[in-house]
């Protein structure tokens, strides 16, 4: 739980730099600040899925954890996106948010997988 709760925070640090890439015309951290603070929730449930992804999962592999956590990220996007459901706006919203939880998950899949391994390696060294 501590590595994935560590992933989240070095995610969402991450995400301040990464999200003004997606939004506005020039680049502004003050977007990405202001982004993150929407995608912390959705970084808690991040936390709370994979536990639960981790712990019923009889398929070990990396590979197929990983999409099984880029998957869930896709039904959250959608379920975001229909959430605050504007038709003139909703190709861009499912768009946005889909692209961006790839991003994150991405991000929190390598981290959480990264500090397993590290904390593997220093139990045996």
């Amino acid at each position: 739980m501590k590595n994935k709760i560590i992933s989240a925070v070095i995610t969402l640090i991450l995400g301040v730099f990464i999200i003004p890439l997606f939004i506005g015309y020039t680049y502004s951290i003050a977007y990405g600040i202001y982004g993150t603070a929407f995608t912390a929730p959705a970084m808690l449930v991040a936390v709370v899925v994979s536990v639960v992804i981790e712990k019923y999962s009889k398929n070990k592999n990396v590979l197929i954890m990983y999409i099984k956590h880029l998957f869930c990220s896709l039904i959250f996007s959608l379920l975001f996106s229909l959430v605050n459901f504007n038709i003139d706006t909703f190709k861009d919203t499912i768009y946005l948010s889909s692209l961006m939880g790839s991003i994150y998950i991405t991000i929190f899949v390598i981290f959480d997988y990264l500090l397993k391994s590290l904390n593997k390696s220093n139990h045996f060294g």
